[in-house]
C-alpha cells in the first residue's frame, strides 16, 4: 500500500502567512508586521503552523477582521491577542499582538494557494455585476459562494463558462473598480458562522469596551467647503474629495453618490467621496453643476444632496510677440518704443508688462501698454545694449513670455550735425550742412529734403543767418552754426 505523502509545512504556513497578511492589510492595519512562529507535527494527523501579527488598528478594523477571519472556512483559531491603548476617546488607535494558528492535514492534497484563485480577463468597473474569468476549476458549482477581489468581496449568483453574474461590496467592503489581470480569490464561507448584517455589526461597533460613553450629542451630518472648482483640459484628470462632516462615526461611513447621469469619465467613489474627471476631448467648456448625496443615519431621511460647480477651460497659452524693429538708440536722446504682442485668450488690454533683469539706469516702462522709455546719458557706453520685457496674460494660472532686445547705441547724428553756413550762388540760396562724426559737407537747395537721425525736414526758406525747414507737424528755425537738434520751433504764418 502506497504511503500517503505528507503537507509541506514550511509551505502550508507561508500560504497561511500570505492570506493573513492580504486579510489585515484590507482591513487597513497601520504599520503591519506579521511574522512565522512555531510549526508542531501532531501525531499523523495534522501539522500546527503559527503567525504572529503586529500592527496598529482602530477599533472598527480589528472587529472586521476578526469578524472575517472567523468566517472564512478555514480550521484555524486566534490562539491570543494583546490589546494595548493610551486613548480612551474617539477612534483610538491600539496596539495589538495577535498569534493565529492553522491546521494543516496530513491528508489534504498540495496546493499553491490557500484558496482556488483565477484572473479577470477584462476591466471590472465599479458599477458593473458582470465580470469574465480565465478559468473556474477549482470554484463551488454551488451558486452564492463568496469571492475577493482586492479589498472588495461579491457574492457569485450566476456562472455561464467565463462569465460569472456578481453582487457588489459585500461584507462592508466597498465596490471599486478592477483592472484586467487583478486575481480572483475564493472565500469559503464557515457554515457554522452566522452572517453578520450591517445593522448588527453596527450594533457591535457600538458596544466599543476600550472607550468611555460619550456624553450625549446631537449629531446632523452637513458638507465642508465646496465652492466652484477650476480644471484645465489636460493630462491630468480633475480630482476634488468631498468632506462629510458632523456625523457619528459609530453608526457606520457616508456612503456618496452621483446623481442623475454622470458626465462621461466621472465617477465618484462610494467610500471615500473621492471625484475624479477625466473630460474627453470633445467635452465643451463651460460651468458643468454636479449633483451627489450622501447616506448616513445623521442625515434627515437618511440622505443629504448638494452639487458642486466644475468649470472646465482650456489650457492657458502665454503671449506671443510680433516681430519687433526697434528703433535706433542716440546718445543723449530720449528713446521710446512700445513692442506689439497678442495672446489667443486675453484681450490686449488685459496684458500686463515689466523690465526683466537688472535694466540699466533711466528705463522704464509702461506696465499697461509696454510702451518703453530710456534716456541713455552721455556717459552710457556705445555698442550693443540688451534690455528684457516680460508681457504676462491674467489666464488661470497666468503665463508669461520674456524677451530679450539687443539694442545698438550710437552717437547722435543730429547733435553732430551742423549749419555751417548759408550763401547765394547764381541766384539761389544755398544752405551748407557738416557731419562731424563722418568728416562730410552737404548742400541743399530750398524745397530739398533731408533725413538725420530722427530729424526729417523739407527745406522752406534759406537766408544769411538761418534757415526754415518743415519737419512732421511743425515748421522750425536753424541758426547758422548749430546742430540739427538745436533748431526751434517757429510760430507758422
Amino acid at each position: 500500500m502506497k504511503s500517503k505523502q505528507r503537507p509541506d509545512a514550511l509551505n502550508a504556513q507561508r500560504l497561511y502567512l500570505g492570506w493573513l497578511t492580504d486579510l489585515a492589510q484590507s482591513c487597513g492595519f497601520e504599520d503591519l508586521k506579521v511574522s512565522p512562529d512555531r510549526r508542531t507535527l501532531k501525531g499523523s494527523v495534522y501539522i500546527s503552523v503559527m503567525v504572529k501579527i503586529e500592527a496598529g488598528v482602530r477599533f472598527e478594523q480589528l472587529c472586521n477582521f476578526l469578524d472575517r477571519f472567523y468566517s472564512t472556512d478555514l480550521l484555524h483559531r486566534v490562539t491570543s491577542l494583546r490589546i494595548q491603548s493610551r486613548d480612551s476617546e474617539g477612534t483610538a488607535l491600539f496596539q495589538i499582538t495577535l498569534e493565529a494558528e492553522g491546521l494543516a492535514l496530513l491528508d489534504a492534497p498540495q496546493r499553491r494557494s490557500l484558496f482556488p484563485q483565477t484572473h479577470l480577463t477584462e476591466e471590472l468597473a465599479a458599477e458593473g455585476t458582470t465580470l469574465k474569468v480565465d478559468r473556474s476549476e477549482g470554484f463551488p458549482q454551488q451558486l452564492g459562494f463568496r469571492i475577493r477581489i482586492q479589498n472588495e468581496y461579491l457574492t457569485v449568483i450566476a456562472a455561464e463558462e467565463s462569465t460569472w453574474t456578481v453582487v457588489r461590496g459585500i461584507d462592508r467592503t466597498p465596490a471599486g473598480d478592477h483592472p484586467e489581470g487583478t486575481t480572483i480569490e475564493l472565500t469559503p464561507r464557515s457554515t457554522s458562522i452566522p452572517s453578520r448584517t450591517n445593522e448588527d455589526f453596527l450594533e457591535l461597533l457600538s458596544q466599543n469596551i476600550f472607550l468611555k460613553p460619550a456624553p450625549p450629542i446631537e449629531y446632523q451630518l452637513k458638507f465642508g467647503p465646496l465652492g466652484e472648482k477650476n480644471h484645465l483640459r489636460g493630462n491630468k484628470p480633475f480630482e476634488f474629495t468631498i468632506a462629510a462632516m458632523g456625523y457619528d462615526s459609530t453608526k457606520g461611513r457616508p456612503e456618496f453618490v452621483l446623481l442623475g447621469t454622470p458626465l462621461k469619465g466621472m465617477h465618484l467613489d462610494a467610500a471615500t467621496g473621492k471625484l475624479t474627471w477625466k473630460p474627453e476631448a470633445g467635452q465643451p467648456t463651460g460651468k458643468y453643476s454636479v449633483a451627489f448625496e450622501v447616506r448616513h443615519p445623521n442625515a434627515l431621511g437618511g440622505k443629504l444632496s448638494e452639487s458642486l460647480m466644475i468649470s472646465l477651460n482650456d489650457p492657458n497659452t502665454p503671449p506671443m510677440f510680433s516681430e519687433l524693429t526697434p528703433p535706433p538708440v542716440f546718445l543723449g536722446q530720449q528713446w521710446q518704443f512700445t513692442p506689439a504682442a497678442a495672446d489667443r485668450e486675453t484681450a490686449l488690454n488685459k496684458l500686463s508688462w515689466k523690465l526683466g533683469g537688472n535694466p540699466s539706469a533711466g528705463w522704464s516702462i509702461n506696465a499697461a501698454t509696454g510702451e518703453l522709455l530710456w534716456n541713455p546719458d552721455k556717459s552710457t557706453p556705445l555698442g550693443p545694449t540688451v534690455v528684457g520685457i516680460t508681457v504676462t496674460d491674467d489666464g488661470m494660472p497666468p503665463q508669461s513670455t520674456t524677451l530679450e532686445l539687443t539694442l545698438e547705441i550710437q552717437e547722435d547724428p543730429a547733435t553732430l550735425t551742423l549749419l555751417t553756413t548759408t550763401f547765394a550762388k547764381e541766384g539761389k540760396w544755398l544752405a551748407q550742412f557738416y557731419n562731424r562724426s563722418k568728416s562730410k559737407s552737404t548742400e541743399l537747395h530750398e524745397g530739398d529734403t533731408f533725413a538725420v537721425a530722427d530729424v526729417q525736414g523739407t527745406i522752406l526758406k534759406i537766408s544769411a543767418k538761418y534757415l526754415v525747414f518743415r519737419s512732421k507737424n511743425a515748421t522750425r528755425r536753424l541758426e547758422v552754426g548749430r546742430s540739427l537738434r538745436q533748431s526751434t520751433v517757429e510760430n507758422d504764418e
